[in-house]
Formats: structure tokens, C-alpha cells, sequence
């Protein structure tokens, strides 16, 4: 695969991982947060599932006889399941473009937990990444209501959220090589963990989630199966400095959707907010590729 065919891929995948924010904040009109969650990660489950049957047959076994991949399996599906939880319910009352550049978040907050955690190396252009974020985030949600500001805070913990999950699949891909098997515990874990929530406080029924049907299907089969499997496919064939920007521009598309789709505009606050934190998450994935790149 060449790079150009790897990037329109990813670019793919980025576009919809983008619009699904708006199917996400207009499939609730029915079904409460953790409904939608446990209907949409059932089909993103069902999508994965039959990869991983096809390619890594033998790996289930692997991964549930060795403890350490079986707990790392679990810890990933449970960390997912609290950002996206957190994620799906703040998205109740906090407009898209807040809960989109607000996860991506979780960027610099990887490399923060890396140095403080796992005494990792960081880069010098983290610190003024991370002083953009957070002015971006302090513009996005300064001259919003409380009820709203609370609701940021949980994206903002959800972003925490996403980096623990981002910082366990690497240490499970480093050990074994089994994205689809993997992502598929995930998903089951977090339909489970989603199911016994929604159950208890939201009292599911069949008849208001098939209302939901679309959103649900859109977000459960193609951002999370066809989206994981675009990005697993390309990212390996891609130049890194293309793929950051690329996957970076998640936040884009979804800005850009709730406000073509659903009318949700931008005062400029919010502009410069999601301009901040777009400049703080490119140039902390950048900088240090060109840098390696230039010594070399």
C-alpha cells in the first residue's frame, strides 16, 4: 500500500470518527447515555469479532491463559468504557466542538503520564502544548453556563480516561500483536459494563432504542468498526508526520459537522479555544518527529 492510498485512509477514518460526535449528541432523544453506549459498543463488538475469528484465531486462548495480557485486556475495556461513558453523557448538555477538542486532550496527557508514571524522556514542547490545551479549554468553557462547565469537567476526565487507554494498548501491542482479538475484548467489556449501568438507571427498552437505530448503528459499525480497522490497516504504512496531523483532525470534522448538521456555531471564544488546543495537540506530536528526523 502506498503512503497517499494510507493517508486517504486514515483521513477516512478521521471523517468519521468526526461526524459520529454528532450522531452521539442527537441519539439520546430516546435512550439515556449508557443505553446508546451498550447498544452501540454490542454492534461495534459483533463488527470486530468475526476479524478476529478470520485472522487470530488462536489468540483468544493466548490472551485468556497468560494473566498479565488477560489483565491488561480488562483494565483497556475498562478505561474505555469510563472515557467513553463519561464522553457520551457530557455530550447531554456540552455543545460538539467542546467534547471534541477537549478529548483530544488526552494527547499531551499521555506524555505527561509517561514522564510522571513510566519516567519517560519528554520532549521540551510538551509544557507549551500543554499551557495551549488549557488555555484553549479555560476559552471553551469560560463564558458558558455552570451546568455546562461540569459537563466540560467530565470531558476533560474523560480525556484521562482516553490517555490510560492509549498508554495499555501500547504496552499490550508491544507484548503481543493482536489488534482485532484485543479491540474486540474491549468492546465487549465495555457493552457489559455499559449494559449493567443502564440497566440499573436508565431502564432500556427495545422499542426507544430502535428509534435511535441509526445514530447507534452509524457509531457502533462504522466509528468503531470500520474507523479501528481503517486506522489498524494504514497507520503502519503512513509517514508519521502525516498521520499525527491527519488522526488530529478528528476535532475538525466534528466541529464541522455539528455546525453543518445540527447548527451548533462558534462564538469566538470557542473559535480560539479549539484553535489553541488543534496547535497544542499537532505541534506535541510534531515537533519531536522532525526533530528525530533532522538529527538522523
Amino acid at each position: 500500500m502506498s503512503q497517499t492510498r494510507a493517508n486517504i485512509l486514515m483521513l477516512i477514518a478521521s471523517l468519521i470518527w468526526g461526524t459520529a460526535f454528532v450522531s452521539q449528541a442527537t441519539g439520546m432523544g430516546a435512550i439515556g447515555p449508557f443505553t446508546f453506549s451498550f447498544a452501540r459498543f454490542f454492534f461495534a463488538t459483533i463488527t470486530v469479532l468475526p476479524l478476529a475469528l478470520y485472522f487470530e484465531r488462536n489468540n483468544f486462548y493466548k490472551i485468556f491463559s497468560n494473566s498479565k495480557l488477560l489483565l491488561l485486556s480488562i483494565a483497556t475495556g475498562f478505561f474505555l468504557f469510563l472515557g467513553m461513558g463519561l464522553q457520551q453523557y457530557a455530550l447531554q448538555i456540552s455543545q460538539i466542538s467542546n467534547v471534541a477538542f477537549i478529548t483530544t486532550l488526552y494527547v499531551p496527557i499521555v506524555g505527561i503520564i509517561s514522564r510522571f508514571v513510566f519516567k519517560s524522556q519528554l520532549h521540551w514542547i510538551i509544557w507549551i502544548a500543554i499551557l495551549l490545551c488549557v488555555y484553549g479549554s479555560y476559552l471553551l468553557s469560560s463564558n458558558q453556563s455552570v451546568e455546562i462547565q461540569r459537563s466540560d469537567a467530565l470531558i476533560f476526565i474523560s480525556a484521562f480516561c482516553f490517555a490510560f487507554h492509549i498508554i495499555l494498548i501500547d504496552m499490550f501491542m508491544k507484548q503481543f500483536n493482536s489488534p482485532f482479538t484485543y479491540g474486540s475484548i474491549q468492546y465487549f467489556i465495555v457493552f457489559l459494563l455499559s449494559l449493567l449501568i443502564a440497566g440499573t438507571f436508565e431502564n432500556p427498552t427495545f422499542k426507544n432504542i430502535s428509534i435511535e437505530w441509526f445514530e447507534i448503528l452509524y457509531t457502533g459499525i462504522l466509528s468503531a468498526g470500520l474507523g479501528y480497522t481503517l486506522q489498524i490497516i494504514a497507520q503502519h504504512k503512513a509517514s508519521p508526520a502525516p498521520a499525527a496531523i491527519i488522526l488530529s483532525m478528528e476535532g475538525v470534522f466534528a466541529t464541522i459537522a455539528g455546525w453543518l448538521l445540527i447548527n451548533q456555531t462558534l462564538d469566538l471564544n470557542k473559535f480560539l479555544g479549539c484553535v489553541a488546543i488543534f496547535l497544542g495537540v499537532i505541534i506535541v506530536q510534531l515537533l519531536p518527529i522532525i526533530q528525530k528526523t533532522n538529527d538522523k
